[in-house]
């Protein structure tokens, strides 16, 4: 035996992460995780709003056509002969499309139009709607 001191041991401290550790960063990640997803749900509805605009002006230059050889605004999207690229014609007055079902109406008679757009863009639970009519 050596007559040296000995010195007491240091406790080693245990190497990796505690379980409060992990928990907290799977909590940060959730969290970022879900704003991010909200997002994205955000720009993803609003990417697929053009669809409704470009379709209005697609019609309202075949009104503004129908107009000055009928003298008056097409009641029937089969009377304009307006269809979309892959939408159905579910009634005379109605389309469905891709995204959006499209309802062609004229309330004020043969010189006015009207024509509402209504779909579940964002994934919600309210129906969106667009509309747009002929200027006056």
């Amino acid at each position: 035996m050596s007559n040296e001191p000995r010195t007491p041991k240091k406790p080693r401290r245990p190497h990796g992460y505690t379980l409060v550790d992990v928990m907290i960063v799977t909590l940060i990640i959730g969290v970022l995780g879900s704003l991010g997803f909200n997002q994205y749900s955000k720009y993803v509805a609003r990417a697929r709003r053009p669809e409704a605009i470009l379709t209005f002006r697609s019609l309202a230059a075949a009104q503004r056509g129908y107009l000055l050889t009928h003298g008056q605004y097409a009641g029937t999207f089969r009377a304009l002969g307006f269809n979309i690229e892959g939408a159905a014609l579910v009634s005379p007055t109605e389309l469905q499309g891709r995204r959006y079902n499209y309802r062609l109406m004229q309330d004020d008679g043969p010189r006015s139009w009207y024509v509402v757009a209504t779909g579940n863009i964002d994934g919600d639970d309210f129906i969106d709607i667009i509309g747009a009519s002929n200027p006056r």
